[in-house]
């Protein structure tokens, strides 16, 4: 019975530690966020400078749950039905809601998109998986 308790006491610890060690606080990520016009190679495993002409937008989470795009609501340039104006943060995914209507022509992805996940946030940086695409690098406008 003791070995028992100790065993469920480690769990629950480790559990708690786990739980609390890597959880991103919705507080941090509100605010404007630059691109870096870096992506994130996944064959390589290392961050390079995107070379191509490609304009990537500011993005903003506000402390009301809003998401803009260039000051913009999310879903407004959203062809696809995979960004929303509203956002809420759950296991370090941002989670859209308010979804746009889909353009009539547009050629979609068939994705299970969840929404975006977070892969570093710090006071200065954000890097993140934008499904179904890939993981930009931002800095935070000030």
């Amino acid at each position: 019975m003791r070995a028992f308790i100790s065993i469920s006491t480690v769990f629950i610890v480790l559990f708690i530690s786990c739980k609390n060690g890597n959880d991103i606080e919705p507080k941090n990520l509100i605010g404007q966020w630059r691109p870096t016009y870096e992506i994130f190679n996944d064959s390589t495993q290392k961050w390079e400078v995107i070379l191509s002409y490609m304009l990537l937008p500011n993005i903003e989470f506000t402390s009301d749950g809003k998401f803009l795009i260039n000051n913009r609501p999310g879903s407004e340039g959203d062809c696809c039905g995979y960004i929303g104006s509203r956002y809420k943060v759950e296991d370090n995914m941002v989670i859209f809601s308010n979804f746009g209507t889909p353009c009539p022509n547009a050629l979609c992805l068939n994705s299970t998109c969840k929404g975006w996940s977070i892969k570093k946030l710090s006071e200065e940086t954000l890097e993140i998986y934008q499904c179904p695409n890939a993981t930009y690098r931002y800095t935070r406008v000030k």
